[in-house]
């Protein structure tokens, strides 16, 4: 089903990518983008806190929108198609979504390296501050440093004496980007659930059908409708009714397709059932053809 495919595809994405911009860009918004950081060993700037609200929003909003639509489908499917052959896509799309939410709790983390949305927030300042004069410096050949002394400060614990953002704005960073994951899970969790409970509404269905066989229509498709209309016209059988007292046939096609196995749906067999339309004619001067004659229930009665 290609809407629970496109629901799962997008449950089991990496967003972090989508909140980053690449820092050696050619044009960068940093009315949009603030923070520099080092992501899987290359360097970015992160959106603002805000602008990670507004994204986190809509990504949000568009993985539910896919939810509903996989649903839907499942439920629509589930309708027109015999329980049976539902067993195997439940149990694998279960199964599917289950590995997903193991690798989006990794994710909770944003400050573990387990996590997919975890980086380097690049905020020392006189680490940057080497790193910049050493860039220039080589660059005009007016001096170098040497390499070693570069490589030792820039990798060792100096680069932690300080930092360029108060802990609680890193606290509030990790937590912004953390929702995300949280609330995909979520999302995900409760599509399990759904299924689960379809699984048992399939269940019951099999164990209905077991109890309560369907008969086999072994005539065409279209004698069951001309040979059961006649039957609830000539009082043989108490076909549901409207309010007015006309047989309902509608709700007459319905119960006959729960209680028969016939290649026929549902609205063609209404039409095939009602003496008021062409398709039941049709089949009548096929009948009468054949001298077919079934008395009222009043008369052998």
């Amino acid at each position: 089903m290609k809407s629970v495919n496109s629901f799962i595809k997008a449950l089991s994405e990496n967003y972090y990518s989508e909140f980053l911009t690449d820092a050696i860009a050619e044009e960068i918004d940093f009315h949009r983008y603030f923070l520099p950081v080092n992501y899987q060993s290359h360097y970015y700037y992160e959106l603002r806190i805000n602008e990670i609200h507004l994204k986190r929003r809509e990504i949000i909003n568009n993985v539910k929108k896919l939810y509903q639509n996989a649903l839907s489908q499942i439920y629509i499917e589930l309708s027109s198609q015999d329980p049976e052959n539902f067993d195997a896509f439940l149990i694998f799309n279960i199964e599917a979504v289950k590995l997903q939410l193991k690798i989006i709790k990794a994710d909770f983390y944003v400050d573990s390296k387990q996590s997919r949305y975890y980086s380097i927030v690049d905020d020392n300042p006189e680490t940057q501050y080497l790193q910049t004069i050493y860039q220039e410096k080589t660059n005009d050949n007016e001096f170098e440093l040497d390499d070693k002394i570069y490589e030792l400060i820039n990798n060792s614990d100096f680069k932690k004496v300080e930092s360029l953002y108060y802990p609680f704005a890193l606290y509030y960073r990790s937590k912004t980007l953390s929702f995300l994951p949280f609330s995909l899970f979520h999302i995900g969790y409760k599509f399990v659930l759904e299924l689960i409970k379809i699984q048992r509404i399939v269940n019951d269905l099999k164990e209905e059908k077991a109890v309560n066989p369907k008969i086999n229509w072994i005539g065409k498709k279209t004698h069951i409708g001309y040979i059961l209309g006649t039957l609830a016209l000539n009082g043989f059988i108490d076909a549901p009714k409207n309010k007015n007292g006309e047989i309902n046939y509608t709700a007459y096609a319905k119960l006959i397709k729960q209680n028969f196995n016939a290649e026929i749906s549902e609205e063609s067999l209404r039409k095939y059932l009602n003496p008021e339309d062409d398709k039941f004619e049709e089949n009548k001067k096929s009948f009468d053809k054949a001298k077919y004659h079934l008395p009222n229930i009043i008369e052998v009665s």
